[in-house]
């Protein structure tokens, strides 16, 4: 349900959705019983959206109310402050206040804006590579493929009907129990192609976890991985085999030639975790046992991980869950993983906050840690997050360590079994938290690693405070 506490600024799209009709505002105005004038205003962000408003467009024209009404300047002013923040251009001070108004009243400009400064940032970073064979963030042009990829998922939602259809026929096909999954798994590919399955010994696999052998007609799996593990690499297997026609259309569809690679292993491992949790019993498992991470996973035979992945595709236009955001950490905070959702918008480069309980994780091993937290522009969100476990690896290596979390607008909470402990309420008690130092406007953080946005490093000799940077300089 769209939530009626809320009044959107979502003039640009009405102004979008009028040009796409080829309709004018005196149309459309009187189609939704208001004044031509007042519409203009309402396309301009100076007046928000009413939810009578939105369900008479909903009413005159054929259009997802939910999606809709979901107000995304939120992810424009991130990207936004990002760009006021780049070291190339330093010497124009803008406020937040500034940005915010401009993003609001010009969110096109804004987003073609943006547009250049990601071919600006790609650029550098090939000439970078170029001379030095290694780009601004540490790695070969990885940083801006895998950044490509993250904006591709979330413009869809992180959700792909055609393979969650896919995923549902391959299951009814092939005779699938959740309960006996990996045993029907390996009778399909014998059935298919007289495929073995095998488990072989780590120390013959080595760094392997998985490895078709086409010639000797055989799938090896590594004995390291767990049982969810192995069913996750098979399904990969089984997408490699059987989706390649569904997988490269959506390949297709996204129309980015630097990101074809990635996309296909993420959209087979989509489709893997589809079989595996299957979407309406899924999300109505995780609605009846009120999003118990933990209890979710042990009903479908899956890791906490795969339980966290999944919830953020849930989705499905008419029958949607929580929208929630995801991110992977190391205990150096480098991130693997990131995928943003509704308010919680992450920064394209940099890390997180400090603040923020992921981090907090790697002190309490396997214990689910939670908090509500308040970002600069006053949004609250309840996140989750524990360690996860790693594939075994060899005595006297180093095992990868990592932290997940996952999170929700903090009106969403409720339905969180997790968010019982805390009071939700608007005097909560809240820890104020941003979406990166380099962007982050909070000058009296004894945690920050960077001076506040718009702030140059100052210090006075006479006097000392808490923190690098002296928010008075």
């Amino acid at each position: 349900m769209i939530d009626i506490k809320e009044k959107p600024m979502i003039g640009h799209k009405i102004r979008r959705l009028r040009n796409q009709l080829g309709i004018t505002q005196s149309d459309m105005a009187q189609a939704i019983g208001i004044s031509a004038s007042y519409l203009n205003l309402i396309e301009h962000n100076q007046r928000p959206v009413t939810v009578a408003l939105l369900f008479k467009l909903g009413q005159s024209f054929d259009i997802d109310l939910k999606d809709f009404a979901t107000d995304d300047t939120t992810r424009l002013l991130t990207d936004v402050t990002e760009f006021f923040a780049d070291p190339s251009i330093a010497g124009h001070s803008v406020s937040k206040r500034e940005m915010r108004d401009f993003v609001n009243s010009q969110p096109n400009i804004a987003s073609a804006m943006l547009q250049m400064y990601t071919t600006f940032r790609s650029m550098k970073n090939d000439m970078q590579n170029a001379v030095t064979g290694v780009s601004e963030h540490g790695g070969v042009g990885v940083s801006s493929q895998a950044e490509q990829m993250r904006l591709y998922l979330q413009e869809n939602d992180n959700y792909f009907h055609e393979l969650e259809e896919a995923a549902e026929n391959f299951t009814i096909e092939a005779g699938l129990s959740r309960d006996s999954l990996m045993g029907d798994l390996a009778r399909w590919f014998k059935n298919y192609r007289n495929i073995d399955v095998q488990v072989v010994p780590a120390d013959v696999m080595g760094n392997n976890l998985r490895r078709y052998d086409p010639h000797r007609v055989r799938v090896l799996l590594n004995e390291s991985l767990r049982r969810p593990q192995r069913m996750f690499q098979l399904l990969l297997q089984v997408a490699s085999l059987t989706q390649s026609e569904v997988i490269e259309k959506l390949v297709a569809k996204a129309d980015n030639p630097a990101i074809a690679d990635p996309l296909r292993n993420q959209l087979s491992g989509y489709f893997a975790a589809a079989v595996m949790m299957p979407y309406g019993p899924f999300l109505d498992a995780a609605r009846k046992l009120r999003y118990d991470l933990d209890l979710i996973g042990r009903r479908f035979g899956v890791s906490f991980e795969q339980v966290c992945h999944r919830l953020t595709s849930m989705s499905r236009p008419g029958d949607k869950g929580i929208s929630f955001f995801f991110l992977r950490i190391d205990p150096a905070g480098n991130i693997s993983k990131r995928l943003s959702a509704g308010r919680m918008q992450f920064g394209k480069y940099g890390g997180t906050c400090a603040r923020w309980v992921v981090h907090q994780a790697f002190r309490s091993p396997n214990k689910i840690l939670t908090q509500v937290a308040e970002l600069e522009e006053g949004q609250r969100i309840f996140t989750m997050a524990r360690t996860v476990s790693v594939t075994w690896t060899p005595p006297g290596t180093i095992a990868p360590e990592f932290a997940v979390c996952l999170g929700c607008d903090v009106k969403n909470a409720k339905d969180i079994i997790y968010a019982d402990q805390h009071d939700l309420g608007l005097k909560a008690s809240v820890t104020p938290i941003g979406v990166g130092c380099h962007v982050c406007e909070r000058p009296d953080c004894a945690q920050r690693s960077q001076p506040p946005l718009g702030h140059s490093i100052r210090f006075d000799p006479y006097r000392r405070v808490l923190g690098l940077y002296d928010p008075d300089a």
